[in-house]
């Protein structure tokens, strides 16, 4: 079922217990708001974003409660060898490795200029995914831990060359959530790291 984004914000609980495997992405700019996705969700984490203009909607996933399950990405019991059975008709959903389970060389370390040795890369990972596709994010007001991490990329402590910058600007308050939106020089970066980041095909 389709639900607004600040109706979404409004009612939902971090009701997942652990880290999973996978977790699905949406890329805003191949999402048509069809619907398909938030039908199949079976933990309701997907929500919309609308628009003024119908065309410029688009629905978005909250990793925080995504559980990999990928029924939006496709069915898998009407897969076979030659014939995959998928939900979203425009490609607008990423299947990731969750870097939060099995996190490699940080692929973030090379643009930090910080001395914090204890960052929390897996979920600036996950949440650099998701800057890289959309350019903003969203978060619960009271969800302290995804703040703190995220709290990371609004410090000008990111380099790109000489200078030293911020990849996101102060969040901001948009009622029931905060939203966070990338400057140019954060979004140049993220391009950088994640245009060739690996994706999942599961077939």
């Amino acid at each position: 079922m389709t639900i607004s984004v600040q109706e979404y914000f409004r009612t939902v609980k971090r009701d997942r217990k652990k880290e999973v495997r996978y977790v699905a992405v949406i890329n805003k700019n191949n999402c048509t708001s069809c619907n398909a996705c938030a039908t199949m969700c079976p933990v309701d984490c997907i929500y919309e974003v609308v628009s003024p203009t119908p065309s410029q909607s688009y629905h978005a996933i909250d990793t925080s409660r995504c559980i990999g399950c990928q029924l939006c990405y496709r069915i898998p019991t009407q897969s076979t060898e030659h014939w995959t059975q998928e939900i979203c008709p425009w490609n607008a959903i990423d299947m990731v490795n969750n870097p939060n389970m099995e996190l490699g060389e940080p692929v973030l370390l090379p643009y930090y200029a910080g001395d914090d040795e204890s960052l929390p890369w897996g979920k600036l990972e996950e949440y650099g995914y998701q800057l890289y596709l959309n350019e903003e994010v969203r978060l619960l007001p009271d969800s302290n831990d995804l703040i703190g991490a995220l709290s990371h990329f609004v410090e000008p402590k990111w380099s790109w060359g000489e200078s030293t910058f911020r990849m996101l600007q102060e969040p901001v308050n948009e009622g029931p959530y905060l939203i966070y939106r990338t400057t140019r020089e954060g979004l140049a970066v993220l391009k950088q790291v994640f245009s060739k980041y690996q994706k999942l095909f599961l077939d």
